[in-house]
């Protein structure tokens, strides 16, 4: 019987020992993900666009539908490449994004 209380009391510090551990590594975690949130925050800031201003993405967007609507493919597939049989799909799925 005290050999069985001795194993159940190893296995308790094993796991009061792993449960120490894995504290340690939550915190850790815990203040890595909070110092990256900063950091992103902060790269946001510095991006024109990013910060609550979406106009460069917007001047993209126009910039390749003009693109498109002067003949060209935008499309991955044929970039560049003119449009020689009307309408591309692939082009016009990009469009609407």
């Amino acid at each position: 019987m005290d050999e069985n209380i001795q194993k159940l009391e190893d296995t308790l510090e094993e796991f009061y020992v792993a449960l120490t551990k894995l504290k340690k590594e939550f915190s850790r975690l815990a203040m890595e993900i909070q110092r990256l949130e900063k950091e992103n925050k902060w790269l946001r800031e510095q991006i024109p666009g990013l910060a609550g201003n979406p106009e460069p993405y917007k001047e993209g967007q126009n910039a390749l539908a003009r693109l498109y609507h002067e003949g060209f493919h935008i499309c991955h597939l044929q970039y560049g490449n003119l449009r020689t049989e009307g309408e591309c799909l692939f082009c016009i799925a990009l469009l609407k994004k």
